[in-house]
This record gives C-alpha cells, structure tokens and sequence, in this order.
C-alpha cells in the first residue's frame, strides 16, 4: 500500500503534474478560462491564417507537396500521438485497459505522515468509519466491475463491425481491388466550364485522376483543386504544379468547414458507392457549398455501364451502380437545389445543380 505524507507533493507528483502540464492542463490548483479574443486578437489570427494559406499554394505551385504528402504527413502524425490520446483502435484499448485498472475502490486510506500524532489520529479515524466506507465501496465496486464487464462486451461486438467493415473497403473505390474508371467524352469539359458560370470560389473536382479537369478549370480563371483515393492514377500529374491530394472524398468532405467551397464536381466515386452513401456524399457536398455555389455530377450511363467491358470488374465489385439521370435530378430538386439540367454526353451524363434563389448561368 502507497503510504502518503502531509509534506509538499514528491518528486512522483511533480513527475506527475509535468505529464499532466504536457498534456494540456495548468499546474494552477484551479485553471482560469481564457479571456475572449478581442477584434485586434481575431485580426490577427485571421491574417496569420492567411499567410500560412497563401504559402501552402506557393509551395503547391512550386509542386513542393506531391499528392501523398499530406496524407503521409497525417499518418504520421497520428503514429506520434501518445496512446490513449487519439482515436484509433489502439487508443480504444489503451484507454480501455486504464479504466478497468482504476475500476477498484480501496477504502484502506494512507496514514501516513511526518506530523506528531497525525498517524494516530488518522489510523483512529479509519478504524471507526471502516464499516461505513466499505459499505460503499462494496456498492462502487460492484458497479465499477458490471461497467467494465459492459464495455469489454461492447468493445468486443465493435470490433466485429469494425473487422467487416474494414474488409468491406478493399472492395470500394478507395480500396485495394476496385479501381476507377475516369470518365472521358467530347465536349464534357467544355460543357462543364460554360455551366459552373463566372470563379467566384473554390472549386473541389473529386476522383481526378491525373487532374485533367481541375487544370482546364484553372486554365480559364478557376480556383480548383482535386481529391482522389487512388494514388496511382495521381503519380503523374498533366501539369506537376496542380493542387492534388491523395484522400478519401468523404473524409475530405467532413474535414472542410461549412460554406466553403463554390463549387464541387462528383465523379466516379458518386457511381460506385451504395445508393444510402450516395445521398450522404450529396449532403455533405450540399454543406460544404456556399449559398452561390453549384453542384456537378457526372455520371456513367447505367446501360453503358451493364455492357460495357471495360466495367466488368467495376459492375463485380462495386457495392452500387450508377443512378440515372433522372434520378440525380430528383434527388438534387428534394435537397432545394435550383435549375437542375443533365446534358447527355456518348456514354455518361452531366448534371447541375444550383442553391436555390441562384440563377443558372445561361446556356
């Protein structure tokens, strides 16, 4: 049993109060909150936002950062969080591990301590409140144990999820077995260009491959960038100084703030998921979406994607297929987007959609 003294914290507690300090909290017995930044202090932080933006493009143009980089440097980063602090598998356990450690509560309090008298006193008042405190402790314990009993229960059946789940994404379009199919048609990028109307944001052009698109979109005054989950079709890029990331779309997506984006071009991926993924990408997209922005969808013909060879391997192992263009008007008109028009290409479809009270640009 750890016997504690009445002196100042030892060296353990000092040892204790620097990880605690480390890890974010005050060595002050009671941590005042932070006072609310003033409008100099919002001032600033927006500028230092700026100039750190306006130098990830340069270093973007200069092509500093290759599509993997921010993806490696993310993996990265999660592998030097201490265990228990992030929000991995391992975390879960570690944390895990840490509660059912602590779960038992022991009435047999130190006596301890360097004062005259103090030890006697302190021994005197344990033995007289030992049939109260246990009777506590029996409750707390017994508790503590069905608890931690629950959450191993829990932990275990989570873990099957996760197992299948995991499995599942070998077979999706980020995974390791379905590959993309980049689609290509005369016409479509100009056609693409003249409907997103006049660059008044940025714009997202998911699955982009070697980042065709997003350049003839900068080429004509837009400010685009482009996501793809398969890095391959990255490595060699049209242009070497194109904004192109290695990620998954939706984990892309729930990383950028509301409003943000002018517009975004679906692709690919919007073919293959489910049709309950499909609706959940265009929320997302609808979020990420400035009241002025637009919305593009290009989609494979579901005829030519039941008979064509070359998507023998995608209509296998896709965990969806292509929504018709009538269907994607309609989900678009239930979601408020405005104005919405397909326009039929040889073998896929383009469709806009416009926020409501948002005028198309004019064909």
């Amino acid at each position: 049993m750890n016997q504690s003294l009445d002196e100042p914290a030892n060296a353990a507690t000092d040892e204790n109060q620097e990880i605690d300090f480390l890890n974010g909290a005050s060595h002050a017995p009671t941590s005042e909150s932070s006072p609310p930044m003033n409008v100099q202090t919002n001032e600033f932080m927006s500028k230092i936002a700026r100039e750190i933006d306006e130098e990830v493009r340069r270093k973007r143009a200069q092509g500093a950062f290759p599509p993997a980089f921010e993806r490696r440097l993310k993996t990265i980063f999660e592998q030097l969080v201490p265990p228990g602090a992030g929000n991995s598998r391992k975390d879960f356990e570690a944390l895990l591990r840490s509660s059912d450690r602590a779960a038992y509560f022991d009435i047999d309090v130190p006596i301890a301590s360097q004062k005259p008298g103090v030890t006697r006193v302190k021994k005197l008042l344990r033995t007289t409140q030992a049939w109260y405190l246990n009777y506590l402790a029996q409750q707390l314990n017994n508790f503590s144990t069905n608890l931690m009993r629950l959450l191993y229960v829990f932990d275990s059946r989570v873990k099957k999820l996760e197992d299948a789940s995991e499995s599942a994404k070998t077979v999706r379009p980020s995974g390791t077995f379905l590959k993309p199919y980049y689609v290509t048609a005369s016409g479509l990028d100009e056609k693409l260009l003249s409907s997103m109307g006049e660059p008044a944001g940025r714009v997202l052009i998911a699955d982009c491959g070697n980042g065709y698109l997003v350049n003839h979109l900068n080429e004509h005054g837009f400010d685009s960038y482009g996501v793809d989950s398969n890095l391959e079709s990255l490595e060699n890029p049209v242009v070497t100084s194109l904004d192109l990331r290695w990620q998954d779309l939706d984990e892309h997506l729930k990383e950028i703030a509301d409003d943000a984006l002018f517009g975004i071009v679906l692709q690919n991926t919007s073919d293959m998921i489910s049709p309950v993924e499909k609706l959940d990408l265009i929320l997302q997209a609808r979020r990420v979406l400035a009241p002025t922005g637009n919305l593009a969808i290009i989609s494979i013909d579901p005829r030519f994607f039941e008979t064509s060879s070359e998507l023998l391997v995608q209509r296998d192992l896709s965990p969806g297929k292509p929504f018709a263009p009538e269907t994607w008007r309609y989900v678009l008109e239930q979601l408020e987007f405005s104005n919405v028009s397909t326009t039929s290409f040889e073998n896929c479809h383009l469709t806009m959609g416009y926020f409501t009270n948002n005028d198309a640009p004019g064909d």
